[in-house]
């Protein structure tokens, strides 16, 4: 590779932060991760000793209580790209 930069296709910014994640499966099962960045309409989650859902699964997202919002906030989201590091989620709206 000649080592230049992929365009950011994204319209919102994202903010690097670190935010502990309950992610639901579609099974039911539930595992805990950590966020690596965070926008409106999405998050990377970092992978760590997990086996991950596959790209166009839906899952539920419990994000921690560290945002002072009082009961963690829920939303759903789809996995849309997964690197060696961890997953893309793209947030799900009026769904």
């Amino acid at each position: 590779m000649s080592g230049a930069k992929i365009p950011n296709r994204r319209s919102d910014n994202r903010l690097d932060i670190c935010l502990p994640i309950e992610m639901k499966l579609e099974s039911g099962d539930t595992i805990k991760l950590c966020t690596r960045d965070l926008s409106t309409s999405g998050v990377f989650l970092e992978k760590g000793e997990h086996d991950l859902p596959p790209v166009g699964s839906i899952v539920e997202l419990k994000i921690g209580q560290q945002l002072g919002m009082g009961e963690a906030p829920v939303v759903k989201g789809r996995i849309v790209r997964e690197t060696a590091e961890g997953i893309g989620i793209c947030f799900l709206t009026g769904e």
